[in-house]
């Protein structure tokens, strides 16, 4: 006999319910991949301002740059795109990073323990890269968690890293010198 097998629709929904199952398991795989990349991504960015930074320093006699630090880093900077973060879409000519604002004009020579003391990070207010407010908040508004409940910051001596926001707000040895 030469009869063509064909799926029954009983086989068929199995196979449909199984690829379901299948997709529902991956896709938040492939969204945290996508997630993890815009993080290195925005990491990269700040470790680029972190060195910028540490060249105004050297070229500055060890003092940071006033509250127009994006103008002043701009020189050492190629692209005005490292001031933004892939994962915003705010408005140009802003920065989505903040500078801590204890810091401006104020030699970083002195300050104490530059591996846990957050100088840069990302940021919630869009502003335009002239200016950055003259205060820092902890609170959950800023800095941004734009990362998977987290942020990315970039400490006084030049290494990046990630952290949950709990950690920052919880420690405040990073924030306040």
């Amino acid at each position: 006999m030469n009869r063509r097998r064909a799926f029954t629709w009983l086989e068929f929904r199995w196979q449909l319910a199984i690829f379901l199952i299948l997709t529902a398991l991956l896709i938040p795989k492939f969204m945290g991949a996508r997630e993890n990349a815009r993080r290195a991504n925005c990491q990269s960015n700040l470790k680029q301002i972190g060195l910028a930074l540490q060249q105004y320093v050297t070229d500055n006699g060890g003092d940071l740059p006033s509250r127009h630090w994006p103008a002043l880093l701009k020189p050492y900077i190629k692209e005005d795109r490292v001031f933004r973060c892939s994962t915003t879409s705010g408005p140009k000519g802003a920065s989505d990073y903040f500078f801590h604002a204890r810091f401006l004009e104020k030699p970083l020579k002195g300050s104490a323990s530059p591996p846990t003391l957050i100088l840069l990070g990302d940021g919630n207010d869009g502003l335009p890269l002239a200016r950055f407010p003259d205060s820092w908040r902890t609170d959950e508004n800023s800095p941004a968690w734009r990362h998977i409940e987290g942020a990315n910051y970039c400490f006084a001596d030049g290494h990046v890293k990630w952290l949950k926001s709990k950690r920052v707000t919880d420690d405040f040895r990073m924030v306040i010198p």
